[in-house]
C-alpha cells in the first residue's frame, strides 16, 4: 500500500494503520467506533482497488490489491 494512502488513513483520529499486521486498527473500541471514519477508510481503499475485510472490533484487514 502506498505511503500516501497510509498517511491518509493515519490522519483519522479513530484509526491507525499497523504495518506489522497489515490492519487498520480501531483505536476507540467497538462501542465508541467512529463509523463515519470507518466508511471513509473503506471508500478510500475501494477507490485504490485495495482488497480488505472487516474483523472484530471494527478493524480492517488489508488483503492486497484487486
Amino acid at each position: 500500500m502506498s505511503e500516501m494512502i497510509i498517511d491518509e488513513i493515519n490522519s483519522f483520529s479513530s484509526y491507525k494503520y499497523e504495518p506489522m499486521t497489515r490492519r487498520v486498527i480501531n483505536l476507540k473500541g467497538v462501542s465508541n467506533a467512529n463509523l463515519d471514519e470507518f466508511l471513509e477508510i473503506a471508500h478510500l481503499l475501494d477507490l485504490n482497488h485495495i482488497k480488505y475485510k472487516f474483523t472484530t472490533n471494527i478493524d480492517i484487514r488489508i488483503l492486497g490489491r484487486k
